[in-house]
């Protein structure tokens, strides 16, 4: 205890303004070029539309924290007091809206311990590489679709296996039964189609009607559905 360094535990009171200034615009910019990428590029369905607003605020925040308690071994101590009764409670739509919010936490760490530039570097590389990942799986699902389908009868396994493959004959079009679920009275299909174009798939549309004609028949793109 004799050893302990008392100036350490007190806050400093000189804080370089225009250093903390830069720092501040750093931490906004980077921030907003999360905010931006998850807006772009995260499925619609899944998006948090207060999400983008939050990333720039967590950023800024843990920026402010971090710049006031690295001067002080006393306020470093108290925020692990602080963080040790807080509970994350919000929800999360998807797990991948995790790593935003790391992202996010990690700008505000960076920056707010003066190390801006390793911070920038490895946001930057993740975004590019998210974003990768993004533009390549649109593309493998590029004009890819589920189709949903149900009937009020028992259909058996051989007439849907036996009309699926005349219909992808006849057509040209690549069918893929994901899911079929049946009981004494009713039978639901989930079904992959990828089509060339939008012509095709009103010419799956009524070539599954007349087919099969269904109680029901939904087409959903599955770009919505499924992120990266």
């Amino acid at each position: 205890m004799n050893n302990l360094n008392l100036t350490d535990l007190v806050v400093s009171q000189t804080i370089d303004l225009l250093s903390f200034s830069f720092l501040l615009l750093g931490v906004w910019i980077l921030s907003s070029a999360v905010a931006f990428h998850y807006n772009k590029y995260f499925p619609s369905l899944s998006k948090s539309q207060s999400m983008g607003k939050t990333l720039i605020i967590i950023a800024t925040i843990t920026f402010l924290i971090i710049s006031v308690v690295k001067s002080s071994l006393a306020l470093s101590l108290g925020l692990v007091g602080a963080l040790s009764i807080i509970r994350f409670r919000t929800p999360i739509k998807e797990p991948f809206e995790l790593s935003y919010l790391f992202m996010s936490i990690a700008i505000g760490l960076g920056y707010g311990a003066n190390q801006w530039i390793p911070t920038t570097l490895v946001i930057f590389v993740s975004l590019i590489i998210l974003t990768f990942y993004a533009k390549y799986s649109n593309k493998l699902m590029d004009n890819s679709y589920f189709v949903y389908m149900n009937f009020s009868q028992l259909l058996s396994s051989e007439k849907i296996e036996e009309i699926l493959i005349d219909l992808e004959t006849n057509i040209n079009i690549n069918l893929d039964l994901r899911r079929l679920d049946q009981t004494k009275e009713s039978t639901k299909l989930t079904i992959n189609a990828k089509v060339a174009s939008k012509d095709e798939l009103l010419i799956l549309n009524k070539e599954l009607n007349s087919l099969f004609s269904p109680d029901s028949l939904s087409i959903v793109d599955s770009q919505k559905l499924m992120p990266f």
